[in-house]
């Protein structure tokens, strides 16, 4: 039997029919996407976690390793100074000659520093060393000094640096018509004893005597056929032969008007220390503090020793350190006793019981050292006597005693005012301790005081002839050079050669008990003598108030970080021994390894 469909019947079963298939599909899409997709998604993010771990568990290995590597390379290498390059360094002074017999300003005795050798330095520790000199005998007497000169001794242009040129030296040196710096050769007798011997011979027996062999060495071969009177003006002192750490190469002057000069020097290779660690070094000689101050801010100089570091402006600072060294110099108020009204032992007293002398260091525009009286203590064993005690008090009672009264705010003696003419070389420091005790005996004594600054580069003022030498003054500030020995004989003995307008005793003390300790002191060379002479005459100094000791200069070194120059531990006995160790200095610094540097060290010592 057959049965025929229309269209319209058809339809609602085929529909039915592919809902059917439809929802089937659909069932077996959901179960393929959550066999093949969900399920995954969660496998993945175990995995990811996974992944997490793992790359955190690196990057705490990679730290790690990165510390091991730190400690490592902090224990078993260094960034160690390197030799080569060129230092430079500005300092202040006229640079008219290179001729070390000459030298006179800190430019100038710089130089020579550099180029020449003498037969004995200060070293590092402010001790005296051999330089040229391998060995010294002195006879019984102690009048004889026998110095035996090392081996391999070269000048800068090849010839040998012997005897001959230290005798030719001392003779020139004892020639007044040379004119040299250095004085006091007249008496001492020199004389060849071997082929590298030479033996100084001295009037009577003196102490410090060392310390006066440490002038420069100059070249026999090239200037013994020299006038005397003409050595000053020879081409020498602008290309001289040296035998220093250091050898000339140029002299170069920038302009006319600034007037600054530059001196070019080269490592020398034939140094007897071993040759510098630099290849270069250039002197920069400046004739103002405040170039010195643009040399830094233009990086044309990496160091000075000229400058106070609290007055630089701020950019120098965040550029350059500073270290501060003590000299082997004091300040001191100078009384002199030739001053009608200094003449009083109890007036000194009372203008040193008044003043507070901590309060006046740090005034300073420097750091300043302890200074308690005519000798350093380093230099003696003996105990010391120290200054008087401020007590303002007992200043006022000492010069009521005097007849010194006050009336109308002023101390008079009758019709006479108590008044003090206090002169002062020109520089921030020395006005600073002017001013300062200037204002103390204002306001604590009744004392009317007269500051007087004087230029001692200013050679219309005339310094040396106009105060020095006249002693015209009260109270002079003024700084005494106090060496590597205690004896100060020259400025405090009575003697006429001392006291007249040639002399240093500018103070013009006179004391016999003090005279007879100071003969004492250079006259023996026990340690133990030496110190109870030098007991005796700094009581007596204290006691009469010869003067008032104000404060030790020091050298505030001015450098880059990066260049290892004058060392932590240095003391100076004078600015130049700055350079005892100059042929250590660096520019330069790399990675070096530990085993290299004990090497290195090894080598050096």
């Amino acid at each position: 039997e057959i049965y025929t469909l229309s269209l319209h019947d058809a339809l609602p079963i085929f529909g039915a029919s592919l809902n059917r298939r439809a929802v089937k599909i659909e069932k077996g899409v959901i179960k393929h996407a959550h066999k093949f997709v969900t399920s995954r998604l969660d496998r993945l993010t175990e995995v990811r976690r996974e992944v997490i771990g793992w790359a955190v568990l690196l990057m705490i290995l990679v730290g790690l390793s990165a510390g091991q590597w730190t400690i490592f390379r902090a224990a078993y290498t260094k960034d160690a100074p390197q030799g080569g390059g060129t230092y430079s360094e500005g300092v202040l002074g006229s640079l008219e000659t290179l001729n070390p017999l000459f030298a006179r300003s800190n430019a100038e005795r710089s130089a020579a520093r550099l180029m020449f050798a003498s037969l004995y330095q200060y070293d590092n520790t402010g001790h005296l060393k051999g330089d040229l000199a391998k060995s010294i005998t002195i006879n019984g007497t102690e009048t004889e000094y026998t110095i035996t000169l090392k081996d391999n001794l070269h000048w800068s242009d090849g010839h040998s640096l012997t005897v001959d040129d230290v005798i030719f030296t001392v003779n020139l040196l004892k020639n007044s018509k040379v004119g040299a710096s250095t004085d006091g050769w007249a008496s001492i007798k020199v004389r060849k004893t071997a082929d590298n011997t030479v033996t100084f011979v001295t009037p009577s027996t003196y102490a410090p005597f060392l310390h006066t062999l440490t002038f420069p060495i100059v070249p026999k071969h090239v200037l013994e056929h020299v006038a005397p009177a003409a050595l000053r003006d020879h081409s020498f002192g602008r290309s001289p032969v040296t035998s220093g750490p250091f050898k000339f190469r140029l002299l170069q002057t920038d302009n006319r008007e600034s007037g600054r000069k530059a001196v070019h020097m080269t490592a020398n290779e034939s140094y007897h220390f071993g040759k510098p660690k630099l290849d270069r070094f250039q002197l920069y000689a400046y004739t103002s503090l405040d170039e010195i101050t643009k040399g830094l801010r233009t990086s044309e100089i990496m160091a000075t020793p000229e400058l106070t570091y609290a007055s630089q402006p701020e950019n120098v600072k965040k550029m350059y350190d500073m270290k501060a060294y003590e000299t082997h110099n004091g300040v001191y108020a100078l009384f002199n006793s030739k001053s009608p009204i200094l003449q009083s032992p109890s007036i000194r007293k009372a203008l040193v019981q008044s003043v507070d002398i901590t309060a006046l260091r740090k005034k300073m525009p420097q750091q300043t050292g302890e200074l308690t009286g005519p000798i350093l203590p380093e230099h003696t064993e003996a105990e010391l006597e120290r200054p008087l005690a401020r007590d303002v008090e007992a200043a006022k009672k000492l010069l009521d005693a005097e007849g010194w009264t006050v009336s109308g705010g002023v101390r008079k003696k009758g019709d006479q005012s108590l008044k003090l003419s206090v002169v002062s070389l020109q520089g921030s420091k020395y006005e600073n301790a002017a001013n300062s005790l200037a204002e103390t005996w204002r306001n604590e004594l009744n004392a009317e005081v007269e500051v007087k600054i004087v230029d001692a580069t200013d050679a219309n003022q005339d310094v040396l002839r106009s105060v020095l030498q006249p002693r015209n003054f009260d109270v002079l500030i003024y700084e005494l050079v106090l060496g590597g020995d205690p004896d100060v004989y020259a400025y405090w003995h009575s003697s006429q050669d001392q006291r007249d307008q040639r002399g240093l005793n500018f103070a013009n003390y006179n004391d016999a008990i003090s005279d007879d300790a100071l003969v004492g002191g250079r006259g023996k060379r026990s340690p133990k003598q030496r110190a109870d002479y030098y007991q005796s005459f700094v009581r007596r100094w204290q006691a009469s108030a010869a003067s008032l000791p104000l404060y030790r200069p020091t050298v505030e070194y001015i450098k880059l970080p990066s260049v290892q120059a004058v060392t932590q531990n240095t003391r100076l006995v004078s600015p130049t021994d700055r350079f005892a160790d100059v042929i250590y200095w660096t520019v330069r610094q790399e990675l070096q390894r530990s085993e290299e540097r004990r090497v290195g060290k090894e080598c050096r010592s």
